[in-house]
């Protein structure tokens, strides 16, 4: 099936890419002069690239270059860029009331948005929620009450994992890069192996390899080394973000979920960037029908408003007592009406069906592009959730920065976003409205690149 963009998007947004300057432009190069001498340079801005506007899957610089987007600005803007319901609920929202003060007054939208929320979550069953400000306010909730609620103080991630970069969120991320000189981390957090089965941790093929990362998991790491057997939860990404959008097999989450059940600790999804009908389902643990007993939201949770939050089981989330957790502008009402007017876009429109239809197609589109290109090593995902790993030798599987790459997509009018434990994996995460056509012509477009790449690196 064919998806054309919706009836709100931009005429400009119609006509990506379209390039008036070679990037960056004057206007943009005036701007990131003045950024460069007043904001800190942590953040890993690639892109000599100032946003101006943007709308349905397209985003246009200060320039008036135009672009295809296949970031959905990190996840965020799944109903699209300027999609009307958000931007207008914004707007009449912040004319009433900007700061709802919902940690001592009630909110008319934080309880409706936790309403919707608990309604559309796995099952049904996780009916309570906590509202903060971010990703990684939503895994400290989620370490916080997981720990009142078991009386333990362990925690276990996996390898590869990314849960923020604050406090708790921070130690339970797997990369170095982000650890490097932030230690100590805190104490009582293990690392399993997740099964990256590209890149096994134990050499092994699947499915000839009996899940032995599960194996191990059960019966080595938590009965003869790493934690105490004070473990609060597990924490697990359905589908690995930052790791490099790695898709585990069928049996991996299944499978946790009973180890979980069976030691009393609660399994957290983090769905920060799986949920919202990224992955295809509305919430990525779905895909293999697991009903966690916490849910870690971020990102489009907000409808692009700062946003963060956790759904539980109510059994679980009723220990806390008022005052147990709080948050001076969690459950804001901006956050919370724009996030209950996308939570509302993405499901009346069925959003995730067409991510899995455009992503099915996507991926069949990339792995074609594979067989013509060695530097491809691996083409993965679910829904608009969709790996490219890319390395120097398809033998070796050594991995290859994607930087050059990005920046010649990015010059061709395509913006892509690395992920990977090695930064060497695209991320193909466009908004949900995309067409089909927008993501064929992207596709395209990361095709001549990797052809451009692999001539001047003497790669065939």
């Amino acid at each position: 099936m064919k998806y054309e963009l919706p009836e709100w998007v931009a005429e400009w947004a119609r006509k990506a890419p379209s390039l008036k300057v070679t990037p960056p432009g004057p206007k943009s190069m005036s701007i990131i002069e003045l950024d460069s001498e007043y904001v800190s340079e942590a953040n890993d801005r690639l892109f000599k690239f100032v946003m101006h506007k943007a709308s349905g899957a397209s985003i246009m610089d200060a320039d008036e270059n135009i672009y295809i987007d296949f970031s959905s600005g990190v996840g965020v803007m799944n109903s699209g860029w300027s999609n009307p319901k958000v931007v207008n609920i914004i707007k009449d929202q912040a004319e009433r009331l900007v700061h709802s003060l919902a940690n001592d007054s009630y909110f008319e939208y934080q309880a409706k948005y936790a309403e919707y929320l608990a309604k559309k979550s796995p099952g049904g069953v996780l009916t309570k929620c906590f509202f903060g400000n971010s990703g990684a306010e939503a895994v400290e909730t989620a370490v916080k009450l997981s720990r009142y609620h078991t009386g333990r103080s362990e925690h276990i991630a996996f390898m590869g994992a990314y849960h923020g970069r604050i406090g708790n969120s921070l130690a339970l991320t797997s990369k170095k890069t982000y650890k490097h000189r932030h230690g100590p981390m805190s104490p009582g957090i293990y690392f399993a192996p997740y099964p990256y089965c590209y890149r096994c941790w134990f050499g092994q093929e699947y499915p000839s390899c009996g899940m032995l990362c599960l194996d191990y998991f059960e019966k080595a790491f938590l009965e003869y080394g790493g934690p105490s057997g004070d473990v609060a939860s597990v924490f697990v990404e359905p589908i690995q973000g930052e790791g490099g959008y790695i898709v585990p097999p069928k049996e991996f989450l299944p499978r946790l979920r009973r180890i979980c059940d069976e030691r009393d600790i609660l399994l957290v999804s983090d769905e920060i960037q799986a949920g919202f009908g990224r992955s295809g389902t509305l919430w990525g643990c779905e895909n293999w029908d697991v009903v966690p007993d916490i849910i870690t939201i971020g990102k489009a949770g907000g409808g692009g408003v700062p946003f963060g939050g956790i759904m539980s089981k109510k059994e679980v989330i009723e220990d806390w007592k008022p005052g147990s957790h709080s948050s001076t502008f969690g459950g804001n009402a901006l956050a919370c009406a724009a996030g209950y007017a996308q939570l509302n876009e993405i499901v009346e429109n069925d959003m995730p069906k067409r991510a899995a239809d455009i992503g099915e197609e996507a991926i069949k589109q990339l792995k074609e592009v594979a067989e013509k290109h060695p530097m491809i090593g691996d083409v993965r995902g679910k829904g608009l959730m969709i790996g490219v790993e890319i390395v120097k030798n398809p033998k070796t599987k050594e991995p290859y920065l994607v930087r050059t790459l990005q920046q010649i997509c990015w010059r061709k009018g395509l913006m892509m976003i690395a992920a990977g434990m090695n930064f060497n994996v695209f991320r193909i995460a466009p908004p949900l409205v995309i067409s089909s056509q927008q993501m064929s012509d992207g596709i395209e477009i990361f095709a001549k690149a990797i052809t451009e790449v692999e001539r001047e690196e003497g790669i065939k």
